[in-house]
């Protein structure tokens, strides 16, 4: 699949005038129809969590039962905008995973839907845990909807930006760890279930849509 080139979010909106999203650019992470262009970390989590299709929509869960992990691109990216649209029942504990790596050192937008969980904070799993925190960003989030997430990742340390539902939420720029930057440049987009308990048995989360316009 060709990548396509984009124009910067500082040129182009991130909504026009009626609020609706502007994707001119973007290309599909998913073809609404099967996992193709998708797999399980295995490498990290095994074989965990389960993931389908159903009804032209990505729809994860435990499996078995406590168990979790990463579900990502076999492609990997450097810069880039990611949108999605996503739907969480509530509890669960979810994300967007930026330049993934094969041990899931990456950066995560948080969508930990849950008693104390924070939507849209950076978390850098295996590099350090919170990078920002965002406990305001649930209140941005619509409850048994599709939530539209736009993410911007540049640069290298990572420069992130995150929208939620058209509304600014963050704007975090990473640093260099002892000399030296904290994730490499380069690596797959992931989504997550999360294993234990801050996923309520049963509970789903759904991705209608997965769009990346890259910027490299």
């Amino acid at each position: 699949m060709a990548l396509v080139g984009l124009l910067s979010v500082l040129i182009l909106p991130v909504c026009s005038s009626q609020g609706e999203e502007d994707l001119e650019g973007f290309i599909p992470l998913f073809d609404g129809k099967s996992l193709e262009g998708w797999r399980k970390l295995t490498e990290s989590s095994e074989r965990w969590g389960k993931w389908e299709v159903v009804e032209g929509v990505i729809v994860g869960d435990q499996y078995p039962e406590g168990k979790g992990g990463l579900f990502v691109t076999t492609t990997t990216f450097k810069d880039f905008e990611l949108y999605a649209e996503v739907k969480a029942d509530y509890p669960i504990d979810t994300g967007l995973f930026l330049r993934v790596q094969p041990n899931v050192l990456s950066y995560q937008v948080t969508i930990d839907y849950r008693p104390e969980g924070e939507v849209g904070a950076v978390y850098c799993p295996g590099g350090g845990g919170f990078l920002l925190h965002k406990p305001q960003g649930v209140e941005l989030w619509k409850a048994d909807d599709f939530n539209r997430v736009r993410v911007k990742i540049s640069g290298q340390p990572a420069h992130i930006q995150v929208w939620i539902n058209g509304t600014a939420l963050v704007d975090y720029q990473d640093s260099l760890v002892e000399g030296k930057p904290r994730v490499p440049e380069t690596g797959f987009i992931g989504i997550q279930v999360h294993g234990g308990s801050s996923w309520k048995k049963g509970n789903k989360v759904y991705f209608r849509k997965l769009l990346v316009r890259p910027l490299d």
